[in-house]
């Protein structure tokens, strides 16, 4: 460690470091749009609804078509509730992701010290606050911010039931534990990874920890029991929406958990070369920070192994939770050996590349937010799709809807007689659906669907469509009235 810290030094660091992960999330924030997976989370979430009709839309009854979840429903009632909370906006179920994307960093920061005294903490916190992936899911309506979060939480009280046998700790690992499996059930390499290393304690240093391995088995039975219907709707599956590609096998993710080749490819470097060097003492020595790569690389093996045998489930979102993991344990063998110049560099590497990348997010969303911005300025009031109802929904929930009072119909509802004009607002030739093929750049051709939803009897096109919005097509209507 660089310096001596004091108890109030400590404190003020903690705090600095929260407000630069908040800020360099919150920069996002307000232009941040969403698309297809976050507009059902959206609808199933709405807090207008009874929980039987939740459960209904969570296991696919969302409208014009079927689409059911793979993640369990315990995230969706947790945004529902934020929502009844704090209002049925869509950046409000970001704001839960933020807020969970932030704590990500003081409890990263907390468990490095606790592993390592020796370790600079700070060097942690800023490596993770300054992780694109981490930033760019901390500001998605999804549950990985949760996960990461609720995982290193669930990591500390698995030291502390080893320290300290006490009951609240036990109670507070168990409800933890339930929670984390219920939220994500892929955690499950996290105990699978704890099990390893408990085994190991025993080979190494005869210690049994009977009551922990009867805690396990406590809360696998539990877990079951609360889950049995997702469980069994899950497992009989035998698709996924990813795909396990050739790639994998040379990145392992990391091109994805660092935001660019390059970062990826140097983290993933260092990271495989401490690895050959522990080696040894992982298999002959039982050191506290082992658990975290018993964690990590049965966050590999157990996903592979279900893609293999039963269907594909290798997306880097859904072993989020090792990447604080990662930054943590490089850095205890990087200071392990004072190598203070690598940790500089790293830090100031990922800075560079978060502050050139920060706005390069790999998914793209249709550009919703400046979509309406557009229609509002022409003090629109009434705005008509031939969408399905998950995207209705999703407008509805948008801020500038909501403050300028502006209806939204579909093309078959009835117009009220009030309305003297409105716009057809048609998602067309989507990037997250048909790729590079849909850029302006490219002229794709006009999806059909937004050519034949005709006008009203009683209205009248205004020329000339809008066509220069990326994933959009907007046409005009005005009420024709009779001459006189």
């Amino acid at each position: 460690m660089i310096f001596k810290k004091s108890k109030y030094l400590n404190i003020t660091i903690y705090i600095f470091l929260i407000l630069i992960a908040f800020l360099s999330r919150y920069y996002l924030f307000e232009d941040r749009n969403s698309w297809h997976d976050e507009w059902h989370s959206i609808y199933v979430s709405d807090p207008n609804i009874s929980n039987e009709e939740t459960f209904l839309r969570y296991y696919g009854d969302k409208g014009d078509y079927i689409l059911s979840e793979y993640y369990p429903s315990l995230y969706l009632f947790i945004l529902k509730y934020f929502f009844k909370l704090f209002g049925y906006v869509d950046d409000n179920g970001r704001l839960l992701s933020l807020i969970f994307g932030v704590l990500t960093i003081p409890i990263a920061m907390y468990l490095t010290n606790a592993l390592k005294k020796g370790v600079d903490y700070i060097f942690v916190g800023l490596l993770i606050s300054f992780n694109l992936f981490l930033t760019w899911q901390s500001i998605e309506i999804r549950a990985h911010s949760i996960l990461a979060a609720v995982s290193l939480i669930n990591i500390i009280l698995f030291y502390k039931i080893l320290e300290k046998k006490k009951f609240f700790i036990y109670l507070s690992y168990f409800f933890t534990s339930i929670f984390l499996l219920s939220l994500w059930p892929l955690a499950g390499s996290i105990f699978f990874g704890k099990t390893i290393y408990l085994i190991k304690d025993y080979m190494i240093n005869k210690k049994k920890n009977i009551i922990i391995f009867l805690l396990f088995c406590l809360i696998l039975i539990f877990y079951v029991l609360l889950n049995i219907d997702y469980l069994k709707y899950n497992l009989a599956r035998d698709s996924h929406y990813t795909s396990l590609y050739d790639s994998f096998f040379y990145n392992y993710h990391f091109r994805s958990f660092f935001g660019s080749k390059i970062l990826g490819g140097i983290f993933l470097i260092i990271f495989s070369v401490f690895l050959i060097k522990n080696l040894k003492n992982l298999f002959l020595k039982h050191r506290k920070e082992d658990l975290l790569v018993y964690i990590i690389l049965s966050s590999y093996f157990l996903p592979l192994m279900y893609t293999l045998f039963r269907a594909s489930i290798m997306s880097p979102k859904y072993v989020i939770f090792i990447i604080p993991l990662i930054l943590i344990w490089i850095l205890i063998n990087i200071e392990s050996k004072n190598f203070q110049f690598i940790k500089i560099c790293l830090v100031l590497i990922s800075m560079i590349f978060f502050i050139f990348n920060i706005n390069n997010s790999p998914i793209d969303r249709p550009p919703t937010k400046e979509v309406l911005k557009k229609l509002s300025d022409h003090e629109v009031n009434l705005i008509l799709t031939n969408e399905a109802d998950v995207f209705n929904n999703y407008l509805k929930t948008k801020k500038i809807i909501i403050e300028n009072e502006i209806k939204i119909l579909k093309i078959n509802d009835t117009i009220p007689n009030n309305f003297e004009k409105y716009w057809f607002l048609c998602l067309n030739n989507v990037l997250h659906v048909i790729g590079d093929a849909g850029l302006l750049s490219n002229n794709p051709k006009v999806d059909d669907k937004c050519l034949d939803a005709g006008p009203k009897t009683q209205f009248h096109e205004i020329f000339p469509r809008i066509s220069n919005i990326q994933d959009f097509y907007i046409r005009r209507f005005e009420k024709t009235f009779p001459k006189k």
